[in-house]
């Protein structure tokens, strides 16, 4: 067999990097249960600057506490927004926030329906880089990749076999 050169070696370990890295940021909170929103807006600041990422966790009713960070959906489930909590009504039907740059409420209430969660941790500044469509790309990526070895391997094996190779292997 051919041996490859140290560009190849090079080249193939910075994408293997590269892809695990993507998979740390992406794959594994979603497997944990994970939501990944980015801010979009200074209102949370200094706490979230505006392309921040973060990691929200379901929440549940009693983990609602005025002053906690709550993450929830606007425009019909088209945006995800997070803000502070400053009122609950008393039988949690609707929620009050308000941004931490910001002087005013947001203008309504959230319902339950809207909510997401609460922000766990958060990666600031890299949220222009993770977003939907990159995380799509992502995972075509890998499937991609997937494919390859797979594709790769297998070639590999009928080589070996129309060689006798393989056999020659298994034999000792």
């Amino acid at each position: 067999m051919r041996r490859f050169s140290k560009q190849s070696i090079k080249l193939s370990f910075a994408c293997l990097m590269i892809m695990l890295c993507l998979l740390l940021v992406i794959v594994v909170p979603k497997v944990l249960g994970f939501t990944i929103t980015v801010v979009t807006t200074d209102a949370m600041m200094p706490t979230y600057a505006e392309g921040t990422v973060l990691f929200v966790k379901n929440v549940t009713e009693d983990n609602l506490v005025v002053g906690n960070e709550v993450t929830y959906y606007i425009n019909q489930g088209k945006e995800m927004q997070t803000r502070r909590i400053v009122a609950i009504e008393d039988d949690q039907s609707m929620i009050y926030t308000i941004g931490d740059n910001q002087h005013q409420l947001e203008q309504s209430g959230i319902k339950k329906s809207q909510l997401i969660g609460q922000p766990i941790f958060s990666i600031p500044y890299v949220g222009e880089l993770v977003h939907q469509r990159t995380i799509t790309v992502v995972f075509i990526l890998y499937g991609l990749f997937a494919l390859y070895v797979l594709a790769a391997t297998i070639f590999v094996t009928l080589y070996q076999i129309k060689t006798g190779w393989l056999k020659r292997t298994i034999s000792y």
